[in-house]
């Protein structure tokens, strides 16, 4: 037997020469004479591991620690092999053994941190960074790895300050840069991440990830041509990988060249079938195109090549979002936590489907359970301000969106939510620098982006005006700045060069936030001020040319569009002009262009082919393309002015044939709308001169009403108005619209009322903000001390109210005031169907005459006034007389069956649409 000298000689020679398998051999063969030999042992692993023999280094590497349980480097180097076979967990307590032998090794520590994150561990992988550079400061590669944990918890600003103090100690640092340069985009700041590449790339010009990452740069930031180069090079400089592939469909899909993109995808799906990033890059994009169904295949097969893959389960989510089938994505973004339960974007996703489900309690509580992990995660702090602001919560929301702001500075979306919130809560200074950052980080220092961002701020504060007015003096200062802001918007875009890509994103995401709701309540004629707004708008969006296609033979095919489709006052009327329509003649399209839905937005989707398309401050054009790509003969915007995407849509011609009607009763202003369809017996003798559209008067009240539609079951008793805290003995008289309605002009009406009927109560309900209360309170006071009255004894202001309660809120009323100017609508019904007296004053225009035409339609024209003198007089008479109230109320039930089932209505609906149909 040859001795273990001779033994150890031949191993060690095998092992020099790089014979891996025969020094295993060999020093199996020593051990066997030898078998506590620890050096040996160890030798012996090291060659296992050097001829990648992973799993038997790994065991072998433990034996050699059993026998001398002082040494570390067997653990650590178990730790290491571990990594490489994927068994994190392992391996981080592999490491700790060998820290429990060595605790002042920061490489131990870096190298435990990353099995831990690995293992999804992320929080104690950040301590044991910490703890390694307590020890060693200057260890570049501490700081690098700390970056990577940090930007997975969410902790960004943090993560970026690690990489860059990385840089500082090792300045050529590549894989920091390429970690700082991938964070910087993931927050937006593509300026900032492009110089990371370049300095990069000028030492390193063939990296192939780098470049991809510099065209995924570059196409954010509008430059695509230079983008689409740079992909192209990433391709040829790593031979057309799947990877390469990959980096270019980004590029093209940030381009919109969706199609182009959807081409690479496929090449890299080719080269790589369950190439499991491919697949679910595509799977996105397909869910941007509204191809949810594909989207979800493709997920789903992802998931058989990796079961466990968290990102799949999160991208169905996001396609069932897509698809308005909320409580399916909550699951979907529920299983992707539950999967990766360090990974934020589920969470967030599940809070804002919680959100859109009405479930905001439950969705401030996500919001806060991830806070509780991840206290700087900007995003939280934002979907926390979303859920505060839907519960009403206003100044919680904005100090949550400061909060967010702090932590991630260089997103301009979130300056943009908090100039929108700056806004709703009557704050149009703040509103307006917030929305300038905004849109000046958007530019990203673009000069004609950036003079584009100074326009479109401008431009917002048309839009961003006060709901309500102390005084008709502030009014009319504020219309007059309106105008004179128009005018000089559209004197400066008479001959403005093309706007670039840079700019054409900043006036997109201007878009966002501009309806010009608030100026139809200042009761002038809107038509010359919207026209002027849609004209600025145009100029700034530029929108490509509209070529129509040739009409298809079959039936007539009518789009019908709103970010409310679905049981709002914007767009609920509108079911019933489409739903009683002959079916056979025509084929419906819906598009809600937000994820939120309810039984109507169901019965919306069941018309006929229906496509959620969520609106997103990237996507604007793609929406305009998808619905072209319907070919519709009609268009129909139900609500132009209620919400900014309804607005941006007015600007595009869509189809052939474009049409809005009462769901916002004022003109759209824009030249792509064709027809507004309005009620004749709402529209006065002088209604075309309000319209830039060609006005259809269609018979009666332009609507199909049903009477289960019009509100709780009626009863035959008079609601408790103790249950609402209103006092007993008192003449209830509602003022139950929107404040913002109430013009100062007529405030003195309420006085002249209590004079002569000393028991009048007028119960409004609260504005939303707060302040809006304040200021209609301080009006009141005023005029009722002008009459000599206290207006505490006459006035008092009760909570918002769920629909039902509000219901119950007016039944409990004597008598209803109509609103001059923009009288009741629903409301209106709701008082004839409870009979619930009510009297009105006939406006100038459409929007002042909803009710007094429902009361012509059922023969109540006794009580509409012909001044504002017998206006008083009749509000004063239904006060005095509880005959005559009586008298009003059977009015109503006997005779408001009269506003429902319109045939007439839909037969003219029907002739209209087939006698303007596209040729």
């Amino acid at each position: 037997m040859p001795s273990l000298l001779t033994l150890m000689n031949a191993a060690q020679s095998s092992h020099q020469r790089g014979d891996f398998a025969g020094a295993a051999r060999g020093y199996e063969a020593v051990l066997k004479q030898d078998p506590r030999n620890y050096d040996v042992a160890y030798l012996l692993a090291v060659a296992l591991y050097q001829g990648g023999r992973l799993e038997r280094a790994a065991s072998a590497f433990a034996a050699a620690a059993r026998l001398n349980p002082k040494r570390f480097e067997p653990h650590k180097d178990r730790g290491l092999i571990l990594m490489r076979l994927g068994q994190n967990a392992e391996a981080a307590a592999s490491f700790s053994r060998a820290l429990a032998l060595k605790p002042d090794a920061p490489d131990l520590l870096v190298n435990r941190g990353i099995a831990l994150k690995n293992a999804g561990q992320v929080v104690e992988a950040v301590a044991s960074y910490r703890k390694a550079l307590r020890l060693n400061a200057g260890f570049a590669e501490a700081h690098n790895n700390l970056g990577n944990a940090l930007a997975l918890l969410g902790h960004s600003q943090e993560a970026l300050t690690a990489y860059r103090e990385a840089l500082r100690l090792k300045p050529l640092y590549g894989e920091a840069q390429l970690n700082a340069a991938r964070l910087l985009m993931d927050d937006e700041r593509f300026e900032e991440a492009r110089a990371m590449l370049d300095g990069l790339l000028a030492r390193e010009p063939r990296h192939a990830e780098a470049t991809a990452m510099l065209a995924q740069c570059l196409a954010a930031t509008g430059h695509d041509a230079d983008a689409l180069a740079a992909a192209a090079e990433a391709v040829k400089l790593d031979g057309g990988t799947a990877q390469s592939f990959l980096a270019r469909a980004e590029v093209l899909s940030a381009a919109r060249r969706e199609q182009d993109a959807l081409a690479d995808y496929a090449r890299a799906l080719a080269l790589e079938p369950r190439n499991v990033t491919a697949l679910l890059g595509k799977a996105e994009l397909l869910s941007k195109l509204a191809r949810y169904d594909e989207a979800i295949a493709l997920c789903d097969t992802a998931i058989s090549a990796q079961p466990g893959n968290a990102r799949a389960y999160f991208h169905i989510g996001r396609a069932l979002h897509g698809k308005a089938e909320l409580l399916a994505a909550l699951r979907s973004y529920e299983k992707a936590a539950e999967l990766d339960a360090e990974w934020l974007s589920p969470r967030l996703r599940a809070a804002g489907v919680l959100n859109a489900l009405g479930r905001h309690e439950q969705a401030l509580a996500a919001c806060d359970a991830i806070l509780a992990r991840s206290p700087d995660s900007a995003a939280a702090h934002m979907g926390r301000g979303d859920s505060l602001r839907e519960l009403g919560r206003l100044p919680e929301a904005l100090a949550s969106y400061e909060e967010a702001i702090a932590r991630a500075p260089e997103r301009a979306s979130y300056w943009g939510l908090r100039g929108s919130l700056h806004g709703e809560m009557g704050d149009k200074d703040a509103a307006l620098a917030d929305f300038s950052k905004s849109l000046r980080l958007t530019a990203g220092g673009d000069a004609q982006a950036e003079q584009v961002a100074a326009d479109c701020t401008r431009l917002l504060s048309v839009d961003k005006i006060p709901a309500i007015y102390a005084s008709e003096e502030e009014l009319d200062a504020t219309r007059g700045e309106v105008e004179a802001v128009l005018d000089s918007l559209l004197e400066c875009y008479q001959a403005a060069p093309a706007p670039g890509p840079a700019a054409l994103r900043v006036a997109e995401q201007a878009m966002h936030h501009l309806t010009g709701f608030y100026l139809a309540y200042h009761q002038r004629n809107d038509r010359p001020t919207m026209e002027k707004l849609s004209q600025v708008a145009t100029r700034l969006l530029a929108p490509g040319p509209y070529e129509p296609p040739p009409r298809r033979a079959g039936p007539i095919r009518i789009g019908i569009a709103s970010q409310r489709l679905r049981d709002h006052n914007g767009a609920n009327w509108a079911y019933n002009w489409f739903a009683r329509l002959p079916r056979g003649d025509y084929e419906f399209y819906t598009y809600p262009l937000e994820s939120r839905s309810d039984e109507l937005g169901a019965k919306f989707a069941a018309l006929g082919t229906h496509r959620p398309l969520t609106w997103s401050r990237r996507n604007p054009r793609e929406i305009v393309e998808q619905m072209r790509a319907d070919r519709l003969d009609y268009l129909m915007l139900t609500d132009v002015g209620m919400s900014a995407v309804s607005r941006f849509l007015s600007l595009h011609r869509i189809a052939p044939r474009q049409f809005t009607a009462w769901g916002h009763p004022v003109t759209t202003g824009s030249p792509q709308m064709d027809f507004y369809l309005s009620s004749d017996l709402m529209e006065p003798p002088d209604a075309q001169d309000h319209y830039s559209e060609k006005l259809v008067r269609m018979p009666n009240l332009a609507l199909y009403l049903e009477e289960r539609e019009a509100g709780e079951d009626p009863g035959e008793t008079k609601a408790d108005a103790a249950s609402f805290g209103l006092p007993e003995g008192r003449v209830l008289y509602g003022c139950l619209q929107s404040l913002f309605k109430y013009l100062p002009r007529y405030d003195a009406i309420l006085p002249r009322i209590a004079a002569a009927v000393p028991d009048a109560l007028f119960v409004f309900i609260e504005g939303s903000p707060a302040y809006m209360t304040a200021v209609i309170g301080r009006r009141l006071e005023a005029a009722f001390a002008a009459q000599g009255l206290d207006w505490t004894r006459h006035v008092t202001f009760v909570p918002r109210q769920s629909h039902s309660a509000f219901d119950r809120l007016m039944r409990a009323m004597d008598v209803c005031i109509d609103s001059i100017g923009w009288s009741g609508g629903n409301t209106t019904i709701k008082n004839i169907r409870y009979g619930v007296p009510l009297a009105t004053l006939e406006g100038q225009f459409m929007r002042g005459r909803h009710s007094s035409a429902m009361f012509r339609m059922i023969g109540a024209e006794e009580m509409i006034a012909s001044s504002v003198e017998d206006y008083v007089n009749l509000l004063v008479k239904l006060g005095r007389e509880k005959g005559f109230r009586h008298h009003c109320a059977e009015t109503f039930r006997r005779q408001g069956a009269r506003l429902y089932r319109d045939e007439g209505f839909i037969a003219a609906f029907d002739t209209f649409l087939k006698a303007n149909v596209p040729a």
